[in-house]
């Protein structure tokens, strides 16, 4: 379980993160593993909305590191275990929480600078090429099942058909591409949602892309393949 099963690939650390740095990183079966100041490392962290964890555990020292938190932020949990961790192995103090202060800022100014060229790309006063009607239906993910878009009130409503915290309106971007704004705004999630149509005008199929990257890395929506249960008659 603590042995490397697929190569991750190491982000460059800058600044004063530069001695997290790793010199591996890869998952196991069920762990993340790296090093950490010569020692082997073997962590996992988990989420829900409004709380992230981490456990971190030190073979070499045996050691292990739990931290709870009743915020959405890695940042929290990767500077008290590394003050922790600093502690057992007689590491020069270090402010990580500074240090994860500033990188959460920066973070923060890429995802806005992401909006700006999506702002600046997007082509004004387009419309759907179909009618609202014709882009309802059921759409099914061999891998999750079925997401349905249904027309409500003059608005197209999507619900994820195993994630009932995933319901949102589908707002026009541009040509037919949308975003689709959850209603549970804690999500910090909303997506494009953008359909292909065929040279006869029949919606093909349909993808996601989250349109921030802080946007937390399981909610996997670039891996949908979105494809009509049952292709909609024209009115």
């Amino acid at each position: 379980m603590w042995s490397v099963v697929t190569p991750m690939p190491i982000a460059q650390r800058t600044g004063a993160l530069i001695p997290t740095q790793p010199n591996f990183n890869g998952y196991g079966l069920g762990w993340n593993l790296s090093d950490y100041r010569g020692k082997k490392i073997v962590s996992h962290t988990g989420g829900w909305p409004g709380q992230v964890s981490k456990v971190a555990l030190v073979p070499e020292l045996k050691l292990g590191v739990v931290v709870l938190t009743n915020q959405e932020s890695g940042e929290a949990f990767q500077a008290v275990s590394l003050r922790v961790l600093d502690a057992f192995m007689d590491a020069p103090v270090t402010d990580w929480v500074t240090a994860y202060a500033e990188a959460h800022q920066k973070a923060l100014a890429r995802a806005d600078e992401s909006w700006a060229k999506h702002v600046a790309a997007r082509a004004k006063d387009t419309a759907p090429s179909l009618p609202l009607p014709r882009y309802a239906g059921t759409y099914r993910d061999s891998w999750y099942g079925d997401v349905s878009i249904a027309e409500e009130s003059g608005k197209l409503v999507l619900r994820f058909g195993h994630t009932p915290l995933l319901t949102g309106e589908l707002e026009h971007w541009q040509h037919d591409t949308f975003i689709v704004r959850w209603r549970e705004r804690a999500l910090n999630a909303d997506a494009f949602v953008s359909f292909s149509l065929t040279p006869d005008g029949v919606i093909d199929q349909a993808k996601m892309e989250a349109i921030s990257p802080l946007t937390d890395f399981s909610f996997d929506f670039q891996d949908l393949l979105l494809k009509p249960v049952k292709t909609p008659s024209r009115p």
